[in-house]
């Protein structure tokens, strides 16, 4: 489908666009070109999602032939529904099995597939679990475990269950896969024989977390297909893939210290392919917009996160003019080079509203800001100057770091940590989530400066990036 396409289908058949787009611009305006597509207004959550009833940002203003509703997460502290067509179900297992047969040979080696996500009407976990459930069924080599985030017993069938099987795919964010990979090494199951794959969510990760879960499972720390992750929103569903080339492309910029000469930016970020066919993806201002037909269809939506597109050749381009040949990194590391597709790449280097990811919960600066007003003992021991990340500890678990300008006279309250989750717990249900699954690994770890320390001329900076 072509963005002409998709914005005929959304203008004809989407009440609440329609109104949007008379608010907007006066009228519904005709769209026969690229030009007049870029022309058009952004969408978002907030000044449209939020702003139509539900029924209206359906396809024919109608909820009828929306066979499930799933929710995202509610960073801004209200879950958000979204209805699902059976096309989006069906898009999810071929998604899904052409990782699992392309990547993992499952027909040759048939899998368990152990879903370590959030389930009950969270969005991630239900799709991939349906999508898991219907090829299980329609394609066989494969039998399906949903213990959701509930590590103890993820890691009570992957003891049990892992030795019968060829191989495990584990689905889940970057911080459970972790906890659970050493749960299960400290009860003594020996992982490297398991032949365990990891199909990660919510979140990016560090080549330092690839190079330890590698070694966990037993394989080289620069294994190409055994941690794979991807680009997509609860909103708009999987954007892109992180495919073998992207992980050599990855490990190459990583190993050889290349970044910052190659992608101009000194941190290594999110590299995924995408079929621009399937996924109408744009940059705008330097923020990733993605226009999608499902059952609320999105046009140039906003996705909140920074990122570029880059096409392929132009890729391949600057990796060769340092030096770079990841078709070689594949081959040398047992990858299959006739299986490259040509297709452009997303890169993906964080949010752009001013927050961090956390165990696959966004948290806002403003979040965190309330958080610090709030709270008396907090206010009165802090400024409200404070610097935001989720860093990794020593041992490579995420940890949310609020660094916080104290009061002059004034020391950091010693329940400091509890009183600030408390705060966002009630701002987010995302994080509220997190806590409540994650215990004392979830409370932030506030660290005290000194005041002035947080500025950056006349301002303060609260991401630090």
């Amino acid at each position: 489908m072509t963005f002409e396409e998709l914005y005929r289908i959304a203008a004809s058949r989407v009440p609440a666009y329609r109104r949007f787009l008379t608010q907007r611009l006066g009228s519904v305006p005709e769209v026969v070109s690229r030009e007049d597509f870029a022309a058009l207004p952004l969408t978002s959550k907030k000044d449209y999602v939020k702003a139509f009833p539900l029924e209206d940002l359906c396809l024919d203003g109608t909820l009828e032939g929306k066979h499930v509703l799933c929710r995202s997460s509610g960073s801004t502290g209200k879950p958000t529904y979204w209805p699902q067509m059976p096309e989006q179900e069906r898009y999810v297992a071929d998604y899904l099995y052409t990782d699992l047969d392309e990547d993992l040979q499952i027909s040759l080696r048939p899998a368990l597939a152990l879903v370590v996500l959030g389930l009950g009407s969270w969005i991630s976990g239900e799709l991939t679990t349906w999508g898991l459930r219907t090829l299980g069924i329609q394609k066989g080599h494969l039998t399906l475990a949903t213990p959701g985030i509930n590590l103890e017993e993820a890691a009570e069938i992957l003891e049990e269950f892992g030795p019968r099987f060829p191989q495990t795919v584990l689905y889940s964010y970057p911080p459970f896969a972790k906890r659970l990979l050493e749960m299960a090494s400290d009860r003594g199951v020996d992982l490297s024989v398991l032949r365990v794959s990891l199909r990660l969510a919510g979140e990016g990760y560090s080549e330092r977390y690839r190079d330890h879960v590698n070694r966990l499972l037993g394989y080289p720390e620069g294994h190409l297909t055994s941690v794979v992750s991807g680009y997509g929103s609860t909103d708009f569903g999987s954007a892109g893939k992180e495919t073998p080339l992207c992980v050599a492309i990855r490990r190459a910029l990583y190993e050889g210290n290349l970044t910052e000469k190659v992608l101009g930016v000194p941190d290594l970020p999110s590299v995924c392919q995408y079929d621009p066919a399937a996924h109408l993806l744009e940059v705008v201002e330097g923020e990733l917009v993605a226009s999608k037909y499902q059952a609320v269809p999105l046009v140039r939506y906003r996705s909140g996160d920074r990122g570029e597109l880059v096409p392929f050749r132009e890729m391949m381009a600057r990796l060769a003019d340092a030096g770079v040949d990841p078709l070689r990194v594949l081959e040398e590391r047992g990858c299959r080079t006739d299986r490259v597709r040509e297709l452009p790449f997303v890169l993906v280097h964080g949010r752009i509203d001013g927050g961090v990811t956390f165990f696959a919960a966004n948290i806002l600066v403003g979040q965190v800001q309330g958080a610090l007003e709030t709270d008396p003992v907090l206010a009165g021991a802090f400024t409200g100057a404070f610097q935001l990340r989720c860093a990794e500890t020593e041992d490579l678990s995420s940890v949310l770091e609020i660094r916080a300008e104290l009061r002059p006279g004034a020391t950091a309250p010693e329940d400091g940590a509890p009183r600030l989750a408390r705060e966002l717990a009630r701002r987010s249900t995302e994080y509220a989530a997190v806590w409540e699954s994650n215990g004392d690994r979830a409370l932030p770890r506030i660290v005290p400066v000194e005041p002035g320390s947080l500025y950056s001329s006349t301002k303060v900076r609260y991401l630090d990036r």
